[in-house]
């Protein structure tokens, strides 16, 4: 066995480890049963083959024919595709490029991207029910806490240039600007018809 097979052996025992963590996922890899799903990363020149079948993902590193499709980009944008807010930027940006079939490309990343485990539950089969209840309350507090930080630190630099610098117009400004442009266009459209009949 190759140093590739090994790495891939060992990938693959990673992968489905994880996905048993969410047994929906599972059911719906296993209906991309037999279609081959190859991902080349850029600056490499390695490329996977993921193989989904009933029971779990195959990791190969040569496969023979053609795949279902190919995800072509950098280890970071492939690893981004499974996130569903960045996934449509990574394409339209040229970060990722899709090959073949786009919709078993999406499907796939569709499917990593909705996984929901339940880390608390994982957890409490080490530590029992009451750490793992507390070491998640304390981890949805710091979230809260940081989501809660950063809109208020936005919101304060948006006033900051708002207000303090006048980089930033403030929104109607900018809503009385494009009123003013909407305005205009229909008063050049109008003058143009008026010549037109002259």
């Amino acid at each position: 066995m190759s140093i590739p097979e090994l790495a891939c052996a060992g990938l693959e025992e990673a992968v489905n480890r994880f996905l048993e963590l969410d047994p929906t996922a599972q059911k719906q890899l296993a209906q991309l049963h037999g279609k081959a799903i190859a991902f080349e990363v850029s600056g490499t020149g390695q490329t996977l083959y993921l193989i989904p079948d009933p029971a779990r993902l195959q990791v190969f590193s040569r496969y023979e024919g053609e795949p279902d499709c190919l995800l072509r980009g950098t280890p970071l944008a492939l690893t981004r595709m499974g996130d569903q807010k960045t996934s449509s930027g990574q394409l339209f940006s040229g970060e990722v490029e899709i090959t073949g079939d786009t919709e078993l490309a999406h499907s796939f990343g569709k499917i990593l991207g909705s996984m929901d485990i339940d880390w608390e539950e994982q957890l409490s089969h080490y530590t029992g029910d009451v750490v793992a209840h507390g070491v998640g309350d304390l981890i949805r507090g710091a979230t809260r806490w940081g989501r809660n930080t950063l809109e208020t630190f936005g919101m304060d630099l948006q006033e900051y240039l708002q207000e303090e610098l006048r980089l930033l117009p403030q929104r109607q400004e900018i809503e009385t600007f494009l009123s003013d442009v909407d305005r205009l266009r229909d008063d050049v459209e109008r003058l143009e018809a008026r010549l037109q009949r002259l």
